[in-house]
């Protein structure tokens, strides 16, 4: 971080996100920076103190600093004093004038001043248009501001200041919030983290144990416990342990009381026994409204001829796969059929059923029906995304990108300004949780027809909802299961990686012949030193010559992070013996980055435009007196500039998580489950197994005990608690 002094010259864009203005130095006046980000509050001609770091923009070719605090100086020396009155803010002041004022004075200038009024017209060549000058700038821009010093002196986060500037015209309204109802008003305009909010609340005079505070809290406690179970709701004895150790000693009981004023309020909900997060609710109840609205909606539809419409199509999708005389099967007609009958409809399948294909034929059915191009196709990471363009040639795009993820888990397109999209398909719907879905239900308007694709037997979403299986279990909705797999194509020309996975989705792994396999390579064996050899030889022998194919050709998967055949050491191992150090990398925590280290980016970044899980290479470490001032990072040909700071959201990715491969396809993978203590025969589950085992397209090694993966591959995941399902049937 770096800190600056001096003041904005002009404006070159600023709105109530984002600034780009010229900033000159106050020790230099000849010598000016650009500055970027969150600096609306700012004034022209103000003298400030601005900490932040330079940021390289490739796009525009320039450096600029991207501030991250802002702080009015209101004390200067004689000589800048002096400057700062004969400056163009104080219009035929003159550099006399303004040395007879800094003289007159001495110190305290501005207080004295705005004390003061008169005062002003005992200065020597003052005359009373003058002095109003002086006094209404001083007064426009050194009045005291007890709330702004608050925040300095109390060391709150500046930014919540800056937006309630932006955001609430009057003064005394920006004071009523912040001293009767800052929480709502975070929780609405969705200012974070928490814990800061907490602060400036108590600064402003909340009561350490007020009912107001400790439902905030339990709201926040409650969604953090969401987080981590996957459910939608809890249950009072879980609230009540969690806002215990939180507010140690209060006694327990008393939590109950001080709830009733989370259920008044809305802040919690309480239905039979069940308590939901505002957010959890509002989801949940937001789903299952607006399907059975599309579901429900009447459309008229031209007159049309399926079959005659089908054989365009496929005559289309073959042109596209370069396949002659390509038809669809029946399940993939049916598919396409359903789509053309119903509102919504739901197409589940496994890896090679052709999901991505029926994807094509939809897109061009509804070309055909509708005589328009009003869609758009989405998934929920970069990587899928770019696999139904790959396949299909169509435009698809990750959610974010599509509703113009502006950070914060805001999005441009949401309910007050939603994107008119008649056909919205959505692919990898087995990761969507419930709040990225209703936010892109918030955000599009005017559907007509909503398509979900996905493998049910996957993984849910990281975070809370069961959404894709819940909305397949209502019943409500069209459903098409694809079970016969085009990859398959005889039992002489077998795939061994879509017979495993039958076999772990179908439950008979003890019937699996694990000797008789053509593409999947069981390396079974309960002593870790042995299987962290047995790792480095098929990667040896695997990794591809050239660092770009190497990104989609080979990845290790594995569960877990810190076991000894976890994500961390498998991805020093690796890097240790295929990209040692050359003298030149760069060390974040225990972690050393090299350039052509393989990494993934691991947030939605609307700045850099970086989607959660997309994988790159680090082409270069830029150092300046030894320290990092950038890498530069070569995202599928998409080169990004990141400093050091932005590296708390890199990873290495020789190996990564099963969640983190999701949506992705890989000509090898190596999957490592680590054996070495009982917990991963607590945290492991078949649609773990399933999820990475369906990564691979033509080789699969799998690595641990044969023991684990057969206790892994016969246990269900603990079910999620949630009630997105009851809604739509009681709809």
């Amino acid at each position: 971080m770096k800190t600056l002094k001096g003041k904005i010259k002009n404006f070159l864009f600023n709105n109530e996100d984002y600034g780009v203005a010229v900033f000159t130095l106050l020790d230099n006046e000849k010598n000016s920076t650009v500055i970027t980000g969150n600096i609306g509050v700012m004034k022209v001609g103000v003298i400030y103190e601005v900490e932040g770091e330079n940021v390289v923009d490739r796009k525009r070719n320039q450096t600029s600093f991207v501030v991250s605090s802002i702080k009015q100086v209101k004390e200067f020396s004689k000589d800048v004093y002096i400057k700062y009155f004969s400056s163009s803010l104080f219009p035929s002041i003159g550099k006399k004038l303004a040395t007879n004022i800094v003289e007159h004075y001495k110190k305290d200038i501005f207080k004295k001043i705005l004390k003061n009024k008169d005062e002003l017209k005992l200065i020597e060549d003052m005359t009373e248009v003058k002095a109003n000058i002086v006094y209404d700038v001083v007064k426009e821009f050194f009045s005291e501001n007890d709330i702004l010093d608050k925040f300095i002196n109390n060391n709150l986060k500046q930014e919540f200041y800056n937006y309630l500037q932006r955001n609430v015209d009057d003064s005394n309204e920006i004071r009523s919030i912040l001293e009767n109802n800052f929480y709502e008003f975070a929780f609405v305009n969705k200012l974070t983290p928490f814990e800061e909010v907490d602060k400036v609340a108590l600064a402003f005079g909340v009561e350490e144990f007020s009912d107001e505070r400790i439902s905030w809290w339990a709201n926040y406690l409650g969604n953090e416990l969401l987080f981590r179970t996957g459910d939608t709701y809890f249950d009072l004895y879980q609230i009540r342990k969690m806002l215990s150790q939180k507010f140690f000693g209060f006694n327990e009981n008393d939590f109950d009381s001080k709830l009733l004023y989370a259920k008044k309020n809305n802040i919690l909900y309480f239905e039979n026994k069940k308590i939901y997060t505002k957010e959890s609710y509002n989801d949940e109840k937001f789903i299952a409204d607006k399907l059975i609205a599309i579901e429900n909606e009447s459309y008229n539809i031209k007159d049309y001829d399926f079959e005659k419409y089908l054989e365009q199509v496929e005559k289309f999708v073959g042109e596209k796969l370069y396949i002659d005389n390509f038809k669809y099967n029946e399940e993939q007609v049916l598919a396409i059929r359903n789509f053309c009958e119903n509102n919504i409809s739901i197409v589940t399948g496994g890896p090679g059923t052709g999901k991505t294909t029926i994807i094509a034929g939809i897109v061009k059915m509804y070309e055909l029906i509708f005589s328009n191009s009003n869609y758009s196709i989405a998934a929920p990471t970069g990587r899928a995304a770019s696999r139904i363009k790959e396949s299909s040639d169509f435009n698809a795009q990750t959610i974010h990108k599509l509703l113009r993820y502006i950070g914060n888990d805001n999005f441009e397109f949401c309910l007050e300004r939603p994107l008119s999209k008649e056909l919205l398909i959505i692919d990898e719907c087995s990761m969507i949780d419930n709040h990225l879905f209703a936010s892109l239900l918030r955000g599009i308007t005017d559907i007509k027809k909503l398509v979900l694709v996905g493998d049910i037997h996957q993984l849910p979403s990281v975070s809370y909802g069961n959404l894709y299986e819940d909305v397949i279990e209502s019943e409500k909705f069209s459903i098409t299961k694809l079970v016969k797999n085009n990859r398959q194509v005889s039992k002489e020309n077998k795939n061994s990686i879509i017979d495993l996975s039958t076999a772990i989705r179908e439950e008979k792994i003890n019937e699996f012949n694990f000797e008789d396999t053509n593409n999947v390579e069981f390396i079974f064996n309960d002593d870790s030193n042995e299987l962290k050899k047995e790792i480095l030889k098929i990667y040896t022998k695997n990794k591809p010559s050239n660092i770009e194919d190497e990104i989609n050709d080979i990845q290790i998967i594995a569960p877990m992070y810190k076991e000894q055949l976890g994500i961390h050491f498998i991805n020093s191992q690796i890097q240790n013996v295929f990209n040692p150090s050359n003298g030149k990398e760069f060390k974040r925590g225990e972690i050393y980055f090299r350039p052509n280290d393989k990494v993934m980016y691991i947030e939605n970044d609307p700045f850099l435009e970086l989607s959660n899980g997309d994988v790159g290479y680090i082409e270069n470490l830029v150092m300046e007196k030894n320290k990092l001032k950038h890498a530069e990072i070569n995202f599928s040909s998409r080169r990004k500039e990141i400093t050091s700071s932005q590296f708390s959201k890199i990873n290495l990715n020789y190996a990564c998580s099963i969640h983190k491969t999701q949506g992705s396809e890989y000509k090898n993978v190596i999957l490592v489950l680590d054996n070495s203590n009982n917990y991963s025969t607590f945290f492991l589950n078949k649609k773990m197994i399933y999820t990475a085992v369906t990564r691979a397209k033509n080789k699969l090694f799998i690595l641990t005990s044969k023991d684990l993966f057969l206790k892994t591959c016969g246990k269900d995941m603990k079910l999620r608690r949630t009630t997105l399902k009851e809604r739509i049937c009681s709809l």
